[in-house]
Formats: C-alpha cells, sequence, structure tokens
C-alpha cells in the first residue's frame, strides 16, 4: 500500500498501526504530524544548546528506533541509553547540523544519509542542556561504527513503543512544575529521563493520543537505581 492508495494527511494517525511496514507512506505521515504542529520552543536562559537525533530505520520492513548505551567512560549519563547527540558547536549552522554532526560522531551515520523528517519540543535536561530533538529516516542495514562515547547501538521496535502496555510512568516534580517520568524496556535496559520524554512524546504525536502507561515496575526501578550508584561512585 503506497501514499498515493489512501493516504490522507488527517488519517494517519488513526491508522498509524496498519502503515508501520509502508516505508514511505509512514514517512509521509511522521513528516505531516510534525510539521502541521506549532512546535513549542523554549528560552535558552543560560543553557547549553544542544541537538539529538531520533533515527527510524527498517528492519527486514518494520520500523526500528536506534539509540546507544552510553559508555562508563563519559562524564555524563555513564550507561544511560539515549539518543545521538550532543552540544552545539559555535560552526555549526543550526541545530539540524548539531544532532546530524554529532550522529556521525557517535555511531558514524553521514549526515547526506539522513532523511529529516521533522523536530520534536525543546526540552531541558537536569544537567542544564536546551535539547531540540531531530527525527529523521535512515538506512539500514548500515556500517554504523560507534565511538568511545557509546557502549553498544541498541533499537527497540516501534510497534513496541506504540503499544498500550509498554511504557510505565511515576510523578515527580521539575523547575517547579509536576512531570511524569517515563520508563520504556527494551533489550539492554530501560529508556527513562529526558530520552524517556522526547521518546514518549514521539508517539504521542504520531499514536494522535496519549499513549498510556501503568506503575514503575521493580526492575525499571532497580536498573535505574543501580546505574546511579555506579554514577555516583565513579
Amino acid at each position: 500500500m503506497g501514499p498515493g492508495l489512501w493516504y490522507d494527511g488527517s488519517m494517519c494517525n488513526e491508522k498509524i498501526l496498519e502503515i508501520l511496514g509502508e516505508k514511505e507512506t509512514l514517512k509521509a505521515c511522521i513528516r505531516d504530524t510534525l510539521g502541521a504542529r506549532e512546535r513549542r520552543t523554549l528560552p535558552f536562559d543560560g543553557l547549553k544548546p544542544s541537538g539529538v537525533l531520533l533515527p527510524l530505520c527498517w528492519k527486514e520492513g518494520e520500523p526500528e528506533i536506534l539509540l546507544t548505551k552510553r559508555s562508563m567512560n563519559v562524564v555524563h549519563h555513564k550507561g544511560e541509553i539515549s539518543f545521538p547527540g550532543g552540544r552545539s558547536e559555535p560552526a555549526d549552522r543550526d541545530i539540524f547540523h548539531t544532532a546530524l554532526r554529532e550522529a556521525e560522531e557517535e555511531i558514524g551515520l553521514k549526515p547526506e544519509d539522513v532523511e529529516v523528517l521533522g523536530l520534536l519540543d525543546d526540552h531541558i535536561s537536569i544537567l542544564g542542556y536546551h535539547i531540540t530533538p531531530v527525527v529523521g529516516a535512515v538506512p539500514f542495514p548500515y556500517d554504523f561504527r560507534i565511538n568511545s562515547e557509546s557502549e553498544v547501538l541498541l533499537s527497540v521496535s516501534l510497534a513496541r513503543v506504540l503499544s498500550d502496555q509498554a511504557w510505565m510512568a511515576e510523578r515527580t516534580t521539575f523547575l517547579g512544575r509536576g512531570i511524569n517520568i517515563y520508563y520504556l524496556e527494551i533489550e539492554g535496559g530501560f529508556v527513562w529521563g529526558a530520552t524517556g520524554r522526547m521518546l514518549k512524546q514521539f508517539v504521542d504525536l504520531l499514536a494522535g493520543r496519549p499513549i498510556p502507561f501503568g506503575p514503575v515496575s521493580p526492575a525499571a526501578r532497580g536498573w535505574v537505581r543501580d546505574l546511579m550508584r555506579v554514577q555516583a561512585g565513579s
């Protein structure tokens, strides 16, 4: 089923689970969904501008999201699962340049091999980073080459991330506002923190509704607790 057979931007979110295997239709849906909304932008106010890439690839015809598990040798976020990305540099032309440059440095993905589909809302991390996520389609298979900042390249199927049974959350306060901390179990660990917020926003937009979540499991709490202990002791 190609985009020309039934595709209607106003309908794509309702049919999202039906079109996961239709690469061009799904890309058009993502592009339209992200482009039609008013994106939330946040002031920098002394924060460190940074960009990340949410890479979407197709493995055996099914869409998957790529993430990295950070090594224990980096200064911040040791061992955490995140999107490739980092702080903007003076030579970067814009936030797209930042995200794609960082992705090339971290996982060997050439900028010209990324089809940019749009932007998510700005996010602020607890370490003072102002993060803009760039969503992009990337080829697969691909000669990914991770650098010393990452331990391994991971992936999770888009179908799982869209599932009503996959997400967990707990309520907390950040910068004086009540927010949810989201958790998602994938092969290799748990997505949470800023990466969890960005990924949850992406699938909520794609589904056209908030994906429900359940209570945080003991396994998720234990994984994060053990990671925090390791980070504190390094």
